[in-house]
């Protein structure tokens, strides 16, 4: 069983205090968003997908979630493994998280840095990270990446979400659009999205990147793949207007497409799930 405590987080840089600032004041509100923002219910239609695809039928030792959130994940999680441990940066989604798996025994939570996991070498069957958190940690993505491909056993699986350096949605922000064709396939690419900024990652530099790290990849999605030629302002809007219900409908047509090449390099973020070579 993995050891459950809590620790302090050192130095975190200003862009990950903005993101934590951010996500704290959303904690209290996220049940909601998650629920009611086309963009999100189209997240995590997908998130379902994907989960359902490597849990159902199967019992895990330990299974991780990176950046856990409230611990909406962590509780599906905790029905398909003996130990479920739970970390973010944030200590108000960790108190949201401890709140709502309080009758899970479990589930445990811990307040960490994604690029500094204190758990050894080989310890977990599985591991979760979706919200974007390797986007978030713009300049430490990699060492988060090779932290998690570090605590995960070989044969092991990982499943992550990373922002997609090129989308439909993209054309809105012509800045952004600009900035991507001016470095085009290569360099250090992000984007301003909420009031934060995110890493983007094309496919091939995604690929390079699990590569390196000894990680094979057993599936690739796209999240809001049509559903981004609506403006951000209907997919986040929480009031329904046939523009936002438009949203959900293309979301449900991006689900059945999400696994599909071309489509799925084309959506606002690309989601994987990669195994841990031998």
């Amino acid at each position: 069983m993995i050891n459950v405590k809590q620790v302090n987080v050192n130095g975190p840089t200003d862009e990950i205090k903005n993101v934590v600032s951010h996500y704290q004041r959303l904690s209290d509100l996220y049940q909601q968003i998650i629920v009611s923002q086309p963009f999100f219910i189209n997240c995590y239609a997908l998130y379902d997908k994907l989960l359902d695809k490597i849990l159902k039928g199967k019992k895990f030792g330990t299974l991780l979630d990176v950046g856990c959130g409230g611990g909406v994940q962590t509780v599906v999680l905790s029905a398909h493994a003996d130990q479920v441990t739970g970390i973010d940066i944030s200590n108000e989604f960790v108190d949201v998280a401890r709140k709502r798996c309080a009758d899970l025994s479990n589930v445990g939570f811990q307040i960490e840095d994604a690029c500094r996991l204190p758990f050894p070498d080989d310890s977990f069957d599985g591991i979760v990270s979706y919200g974007d958190v390797l986007s978030h940690i713009i300049d430490g993505y990699e060492k988060a990446l090779s932290e998690m491909a570090r605590v995960v056993k070989p044969g092991g699986w990982i499943t992550f979400e990373v922002d997609n350096k090129w989308n439909i949605g993209m054309f809105y922000v012509p800045q952004e659009f600009k900035e991507a064709w001016k470095i085009k396939g290569k360099g250090h690419s992000t984007r301003r999205w909420q009031g934060m900024s995110f890493k983007t990652f094309t496919p091939s530099e995604l690929k390079h990147l699990l590569a390196k790290y000894r990680l094979e990849v057993m599936e690739w999605h796209g999240h809001n793949i049509f559903a981004s030629m609506i403006p951000d302002r209907y997919l986040l809007e929480e009031k329904r207007t046939f523009l936002g219900s438009l949203a959900i409908f293309l979301g449900k047509i991006d689900l059945l497409l999400s696994g599909f090449f071309p489509f799925n390099r084309f959506g606002f973020n690309h989601m994987v799930i990669v195994r841990k070579k031998g």
